[in-house]
């Protein structure tokens, strides 16, 4: 009976130390052991977290992004928090893309969502903000179009609620939907995803 409970013990502290080691999130490390947890310590993603609108003219953009924490890496053999989302895009109230019911299935992981990511940008990194603050903090998410798959395509978000807007005020973000890298396009297809590429004011719902 001893022999079996120091077994157990001896598993779980195995199983703890093996995730013993939480980082921040926005300095990861690879000098890090395996199995570290990059966390969102300073709550860095929160301001993003929620349903968000784009109206102009004939055209509305929803998106609507979850923090998932803990997530495992399994490539990394690490943890991380991350953003996933969805999105609805709508031209003279046809429907052209709605994806925001993905949200509610289970058994799609981080990176089935048509929006996700986690990497953290600050001050220099592309796209560049020329206006944002020293020390702010945007974030990158991959941003795919399923019928164009073949074109590498983010949305960068800046939250413009930090002093940019009055309190009373719904909070708004900044997005910049762009390709970042040189695609191959396939022959006779289209050379854009069907959202614009472009800077974009979403509005908090």
């Amino acid at each position: 009976m001893k022999n079996n409970v120091l077994t157990i013990v001896i598993l779980i502290l195995t199983l703890i130390s093996c995730k013993a080691q939480v980082a921040p999130l926005y300095r990861i490390d690879p000098e890090l052991p395996e199995g570290t947890y990059y966390k969102d310590l300073d709550n860095d993603f929160d301001k993003f977290i929620g349903t968000w609108k784009w109206e102009s003219n004939d055209s509305i953009i929803t998106i609507v992004l979850q923090k998932k924490e803990d997530v495992y890496i399994p490539s990394n053999n690490q943890y991380e928090d991350y953003i996933v989302g969805e999105y609805k895009f709508t031209v003279n109230g046809n429907v052209i893309q709605d994806y925001l019911g993905r949200l509610n299935d289970p058994n799609l992981s981080g990176d089935d969502h048509h929006i996700a990511g986690n990497t953290i940008l600050e001050n220099g990194q592309l796209p560049v903000c020329d206006d944002c603050p020293i020390g702010e903090r945007r974030i990158f998410l991959v941003f795919t179009d399923p019928e164009r798959e073949y074109m590498l395509s983010a949305l960068a978000l800046r939250s413009l609620s930090q002093g940019q807007v009055l309190s009373t005020e719904p909070a708004q973000l900044h997005g910049t939907l762009f390709t970042f890298s040189t695609s191959v396009v396939p022959i006779d297809e289209p050379e854009n995803i069907r959202i614009p590429f472009g800077e974009y004011i979403f509005v908090k719902q």
